[in-house]
């Protein structure tokens, strides 16, 4: 990968509308929007089948993440859509993933997007007929903006917190911090 890859990491859990405001923050800036999954997918279609958002091996998905990413124009950059800690298959518990990952993924920016539990639980049953405890739905989000802070101070690159669907909040950011389709 390129010094010179220009990477927005936009977190927030599953049903968060982290898509929503990607498709829209691509279109205003023309950047190019991938979804971790994708990419993941891209290199080994079988890592995570479409009904499940549980992962078995999460550090062979990061792995293949990297892959992915380093496969993309070194000159060029792109909104990552993605997380910060995932849901183990195996247990149902929260797995932070590596502030290592992130590091070689070289990010620039970090956005993360919160709602009310509530309403992320009844977009996650409207959208995949999932159907989690709002209890479990607030320690992830919590587990997931919490990593995300870790990450920016260990990597010190800048982090916007935003309600879900603030796309004139993501516009506004990419703004402040000088991000635009001449730097991609």
């Amino acid at each position: 990968m390129g010094a010179t890859m220009n990477i927005v990491f936009v977190a927030g859990i599953h049903a968060v509308g982290k898509s929503t405001a990607c498709e829209a923050i691509s279109v205003e800036f023309n950047i190019p929007h991938f979804t971790a999954s994708q990419i993941i997918r891209a290199e080994r279609s079988s890592a995570i089948p479409a009904a499940s958002k549980l992962v078995t091996d999460v550090e062979e998905n990061q792995r293949l993440l990297l892959q992915g990413i380093s496969r993309l124009s070194a000159n060029s950059g792109l909104l990552l859509d993605g997380h910060f800690t995932l849901q183990r298959k195996s247990d149902g518990g929260i797995e932070a993933i590596s502030a290592d990952v992130f590091r070689e993924i070289q990010i620039a920016a970090i956005v993360v997007f919160i709602d009310e539990p509530a309403k992320i639980a009844k977009r996650m049953f409207d959208r995949d007929e999932v159907s989690l405890p709002i209890e479990l739905i607030q320690t992830h989000q919590d587990a997931e903006v919490a990593h995300a802070n870790d990450v920016a101070s260990m990597l010190g690159v800048p982090i916007v917190v935003l309600s879900a669907f603030d796309i004139k909040g993501f516009s506004s950011a990419i703004k402040g911090w000088g991000i635009s389709r001449h730097t991609f």
